[in-house]
């Protein structure tokens, strides 16, 4: 056989591996987590040093591999979760150690990060930023704002429009903002959730996009967006459903921009009972993460926090929440 057709044999067999790889990537990228179940003794090991005192009364406790009324979740959800605040009591947990991606619910993090920023002075909501660089995802679906470098904006319109419109730029603004960089505001997200309990969460990026080591699971989410609700600011936030801005362009024009939750309950496009008040809220949907929403509510005068993964649909994620709502006592 001559060197040239070893050669071309080389080549397309170099090829053909280099195809392989990145179709693996690709779908890893996008995949579930299919058995990653953590243990919640992860989370109980590290109450000691825990600012949190009394973990064991203030929240639930579910065991690592207890399912609550799974057969309502358990074909149509990767993860869910619903405690009544009040009482303690778990009503739904399927797959509540295992992990899952997080989206947007990510941003939950990103707006506690930004408030305790805010709280211990480094930044404050009237602080205008100066954009200098454009931000480009790999991900063709990722919500994405209309800044443009030499555009200034407060911390507050880049806060406010990140929780309720999602856009992913617009929180690795405030991550260089506060930190300098987005790597370093990160650390502080993976901090603050050791911090609060959710040991079994790993962050990469203020934003949610997938990432194979940017996982959470639903009872974390569970404590991260109890932690979220007690930040008057993000109280602030979620008692909007549309929330108009305006930032200025390089040349001293004023732009005006409005975000919209993205909650469809808030915005009238599901119906939400008359006996139920949303309070702090989070959705999200990825490729791998699939539709999710987690949200602490009040309903028939009890608080509940609820979270919810769903592998086939928007409209699936809002009838699991239905039957969530009928579970309430």
């Amino acid at each position: 056989m001559g060197k040239g057709i070893i050669y071309i044999l080389f080549i397309i067999l170099l090829g053909g591996g280099l195809i392989f790889f990145l179709c693996n990537k690709s779908g890893d990228y996008t995949s579930q987590f299919s058995g990653d179940t953590l243990s919640v003794s992860d989370s109980i090991e590290g109450l000691g040093t825990s600012p949190l005192p009394g973990f064991a009364t203030k929240y639930a406790v579910i065991g690592v591999d207890e399912e609550i009324h799974p057969a309502m979740f358990s074909d149509n959800t990767y993860a869910a979760i619903m405690v009544n605040n009040d009482t303690g009591e778990c009503l739904v947990a399927h797959n509540a150690h295992r992990r899952i991606y997080p989206a947007s619910m990510t941003k939950l993090m990103t707006g506690i990060v930004v408030c305790d920023a805010i709280e211990k002075g480094e930044i404050s909501l009237d602080d205008v930023i100066h954009i200098s660089h454009n931000i480009s995802f790999r991900d063709s679906d990722a919500v994405q704002s209309y800044l443009d470098p030499g555009d200034l904006i407060t911390v507050r319109n880049l806060l406010y429009a990140l929780m309720l419109s999602s856009y992913n730029d617009y929180c690795i603004y405030l991550a260089e903002a506060v930190c300098g960089t987005e790597e370093a505001f990160v650390d502080r997200m993976n901090a603050k959730a050791k911090e609060i309990g959710a040991t079994c969460t790993h962050f990469m990026n203020p934003h949610g996009l997938d990432d194979l080591q940017h996982y959470t699971t639903a009872y974390d989410m569970y404590l991260i967006v109890n932690a979220a609700s007690e930040y008057a600011i993000i109280q602030d936030i979620d008692s909007y459903t549309t929330y108009t801005y305006s930032y200025s362009d390089s040349y001293g024009n004023t732009w005006e921009d409005t975000a919209e939750a993205t909650n469809q309950f808030l915005v009238g496009n599901v119906e939400l009972p008359s006996n139920i008040s949303i309070h702090t809220w989070k959705t999200g949907t990825t490729g791998g993460a699939g539709s999710c929403l987690t949200m602490k509510a009040t309903i028939n005068g009890s608080s509940y926090t609820m979270m919810v993964a769903d592998s086939i649909s928007k409209a699936d994620l809002y009838e699991c929440y239905s039957i969530m709502f009928n579970m309430a006592e």
